[in-house]
């Protein structure tokens, strides 16, 4: 039987809205990795984020997706059409292991 791993590496799309960037700490704070995007990435909150040591990426891009991250979350305000959206949505090949 093959256990699954819990996941450890996560991004956030929007990461600078109020609760995300709270949810992203809480995070980052009981040891996993966090990075995030936003369109808007801008203090008070990139700072808050940033000391807390969450890398951020300005702006909307599929490769702004760490290619580790177990986990993708996507915030309300996100909308299909989005690049990392589409990134998240495209069908992986996944290999039998």
């Amino acid at each position: 039987m093959r256990v699954k791993k819990a996941p450890m590496r996560f991004h956030f799309l929007g990461i600078c809205g109020t609760e995300m960037g709270a949810v992203a700490v809480a995070l980052q704070e009981r040891g996993f990795k966090v990075t995030g995007s936003d369109e808007n990435v801008h203090p008070p909150m990139s700072s808050f984020l940033q000391k807390k040591g969450i890398t951020l990426m300005e702006g909307y891009r599929a490769k702004n997706i760490p290619a580790d991250a177990d986990v993708v979350v996507i915030g309300n305000a996100m909308k299909r059409g989005n690049p990392e959206v589409q990134a998240v949505l495209r069908p992986r090949r996944c290999l039998p292991g």
